[in-house]
């Protein structure tokens, strides 16, 4: 295959880390510390039956995620860019119902990564990330057959604490005191 030859087959897959603050308990079952105030659950939803391997580019970990079946609705926003909506949707059974009111409860986040999948036989290969997106688990929903959860974005989060930051003048520089402009 020459350099602008597109492959042959293309498949997107999606590794999911649901994080939950330490203050709602230990790391029992799936739970694992990660170190940093919150447990990790990591799931992926390609390869069934079998466990993955990701390479976390931010922290340079290689993390096993186990295999869940589960959508990501994607992204979507309105004209003015302020309300960015994405969804997590799980198969509805008595333990998807109790996970989800656990997570909205619990103010779980979710981080959504969007990977090309290079090998279609071998999860310990890792896949190329195209696209993360974290949010807030902030409510849910579900039908007969799904259960839909909603993330909330970083700009819906600011009043959400996600990340659990204020503005500061040390870390943005000069902030106005006032609500009046003047140009000159």
């Amino acid at each position: 295959m020459s350099d602008h030859e597109a492959p042959a087959e293309i498949a997107l897959g999606h590794y999911l880390t649901l994080r939950r603050p330490i203050r709602y308990g230990s790391a029992d079952g799936e739970w694992v510390d990660a170190g940093d105030g919150y447990y990790e659950m990591r799931f992926q939803n390609f390869w069934i039956g079998t466990d993955a391997i990701w390479i976390d580019p931010d922290i340079g970990k290689t993390q096993i995620h186990s295999f869940l079946p589960f959508g990501f609705s994607g992204v979507s926003m309105n004209k003015s860019g302020d309300n960015v909506d994405a969804s997590l949707v799980l198969p509805n059974n008595e333990l998807a119902r109790s996970f989800a009111d656990n997570a909205i409860r619990e103010q779980w986040t979710g981080i959504v990564r969007v990977v090309m999948v290079n090998n279609l036989t071998d999860a310990s290969v890792p896949p190329q990330l195209l696209m993360r997106y974290a949010g807030l688990i902030s409510a849910g929903g579900w039908s007969d057959t799904s259960i839909t959860l909603r993330l909330n974005t970083v700009l819906d989060a600011v009043t959400g604490n996600v990340p659990a930051r204020t503005v500061h003048q040390a870390t943005v520089g000069d902030v106005p005191v006032s609500g009046s402009l003047s140009l000159s």
